[in-house]
């Protein structure tokens, strides 16, 4: 561990690297950054230790002038952000501290924050997954939140600073800081405290509102009770309260309008680079079953039609195709990938579609088509006695097409080529959480009949996809996209879109 100082310069030429919580060595009582310097493979850092920011339920504002000096003396920025907590629990007042740290440095924040477990017992010092398995679910989403940067404080109690167990714990914690890409900066900050100070001005000036109408409406009140019997007066005075919640209303509905067409923007912003991609699809020659038994290729399919998309019990299931989400020709071939098998009578097999697009394992899970390992993936394909037997992929060629298609059936899945495959692309591998995201689309349709059939993606496929896509652009860049972080972005696009409509 670093010796720190009170009052010493910042070496400018140097990142930072942030101490924000209950340290070993934290004085609770200082209200000044202490600092220090540490060499991490052979580059050097200034290493800051902040005021006790636990030591109340709402941080001190000094506390945070504390960090701003900081953050604005440093020339290279924040390298890394150690918020630092006890593992024994995660109190109310560090929740709180969380909290204020994210209002005053902004969201941009937790792209370099790193949790660091101090006071962990031997161990959790010694086996990591010990520590996790002590999260609590506000633990755990805090850590998800933050990208799953995470580390223990080695406890020279159990293990000496030479033990490789120490080194190892300190080995992790290093690895994760430099390996945070950028740094937090002054501008940063700067943006952060002009929307917390335009949040603040907003929220005043909406009390002031309240507040001057409340008063016009007390006065009128009063003076018609002055002027009127009170039964008349009572009357006026509900009417007058609900014109105004109407008005707030109305204002209400205008500012979320506002907040759509600047979300529209940002999809346009990102649109060229996303919506060529081709997405996932089918080949237009794909063939389906129709319910009356007659095979067709997909480019003939229409809302409404019933394909086989599942089996039974020896029993054929039909569903309704309810949305075609777009269908045509690329100006430009796309990427396609070819998937032969071999059907359980000794017949050969393929199916073609982007390498994004989800088909079925043997075991039901969902994986990419560009995942299968030819001699080793088992797919799930239909046979003449109608049931779905495991077959083995004999090869995956790429291959490139213009043609392609693009719909939904209501059971989300469809037996193509007579193999199982899902309906969705493009997305997180959990065919309940897509099934979840496209149930408002759904019960829509069961109302209003989609007559989409074009180039174009439908709007509401387009949104999602735009909105995923910008998320996982995002994250990709901080390298910490996993499939509990993309779960969460699409449950949270999810409630959103209930909300919406």
């Amino acid at each position: 561990m670093s010796q720190f100082s009170e009052g010493s310069q910042i070496n400018i030429n140097h990142p930072v690297i942030l101490l924000i919580g209950k340290t070993d060595r934290m004085d609770s009582c200082t209200q000044v950054c202490r600092e220090s310097e540490m060499t991490i493979d052979g580059r050097k850092f200034n290493i800051v230790d902040t005021p006790g920011i636990f030591d109340t339920s709402k941080p001190d504002e000094e506390v945070f002038k504390e960090i701003a000096k900081t953050v604005q003396k440093s020339a290279h920025g924040i390298k890394a952000i150690l918020f630092v907590f006890e593992a024994k629990r995660f109190t109310e007042e560090q929740k709180n501290a969380l909290n204020g740290i994210k209002a005053f440095l902004g969201e941009n924040a937790l792209n370099y924050m790193i949790a660091i477990f101090s006071h962990a017992t031997k161990k959790q010092n010694e086996d990591k997954d010990e520590m996790r398995k002590a999260w609590n679910p506000t633990v755990a989403s805090f850590i998800g939140s933050i990208g799953n940067r995470w580390g223990v404080s080695p406890d020279s109690d159990y293990f000496p600073p030479k033990h490789e167990k120490h080194q190892l714990r300190l080995r992790e914690i290093k690895d994760f800081i430099m390996s945070t890409s950028g740094s937090y900066t002054t501008d940063m900050l700067e943006s952060a405290r002009r929307e917390q100070e335009r949040i603040r001005q907003e929220q005043e000036r909406i009390q002031r509102e309240k507040e001057e109408e409340e008063r016009q409406i007390r006065a009128e009140y009063e003076e018609k009770l002055r002027r009127e019997e009170k039964e008349r007066a009572d009357r006026a005075h509900q009417e007058e309260l609900n014109r105004k919640k109407a008005e707030f209303e109305q204002r209400q509905r205008e500012a979320l309008a506002a907040m759509e067409n600047q979300a529209a923007n940002m999809r346009r912003q990102v649109e060229h680079a996303h919506q060529d991609d081709g997405g996932g699809c089918f080949a237009l020659d794909t063939k389906v079953q129709l319910a009356n038994g007659k095979l067709v290729e997909m480019a003939e399919l229409q809302v409404g039609d019933f394909v086989l998309s599942e089996v039974n019990n020896n029993h054929l299931k039909f569903s309704e195709v309810y949305l075609i989400a777009h269908l045509g020709h690329f100006d430009q071939p796309i990427d396609m990938v070819k998937i032969k098998f071999t059907n359980p009578d000794g017949s050969k097999g393929y199916i073609r579609m982007t390498p994004e697009h989800c088909i079925f394992s043997s075991d039901l899970l969902l994986l990419y088509a560009r995942d299968v390992v030819p001699g080793k993936t088992k797919v799930l394909v239909l046979n003449k006695s109608n049931k779905l037997v495991p077959a083995i992929i004999d090869s995956l060629d790429n291959e490139k097409d213009s043609g392609y298609i693009s719909f939904y059936t209501r059971s989300g899945t469809v037996i193509a080529n007579n193999m199982l495959c899902s309906c969705y692309d493009d997305c997180p591998k959990s065919q309940f959480l897509m099934d979840l995201v496209f149930a408002p689309i759904r019960l829509w349709t069961k109302v209003f009949t989609s007559t989409h059939r074009q180039k174009e993606l439908h709007p509401y496929v387009q949104i999602l996809e735009t909105s995923y896509g910008i998320w996982c652009k995002t994250l990709k860049k901080i390298k910490i996209i996993g499939q509990k972080d993309v779960i969460l972005i699409l449950c949270l696009i999810y409630i959103l879109f209930i909300l919406v409509m």
